[in-house]
């Protein structure tokens, strides 16, 4: 269930930072309207800043993961 969760937060920081950039590219890649807040319209820079936050973590996790098995698999082989 962890594995299927990390994935998932991949798939969704891939997904966003591609919407962000997609969209921002859509307005010239202009940083005008980035201050203003309004509910039905978000800068697009603000869902490319999400996904480059939700990447970092989820791949330490992800590698991490993998370094944990790894060294499982070692110890078992050694005995």
């Amino acid at each position: 269930m962890r594995q299927t969760f990390r994935y998932t937060m991949l798939t969704l920081s891939f997904a966003l930072i591609t919407y962000g950039l997609l969209a921002w590219q859509q307005i010239n890649f202009s940083l005008t309207a980035l201050t203003h807040f309004r509910t039905a319209e978000l800068h697009p820079v603000l869902a490319l800043i999400l996904g480059l936050g939700l990447l970092t973590p989820t791949l330490a996790e992800l590698i991490g993961a993998h370094r944990i098995d790894r060294e499982t698999e070692e110890r078992y082989e050694t005995n």
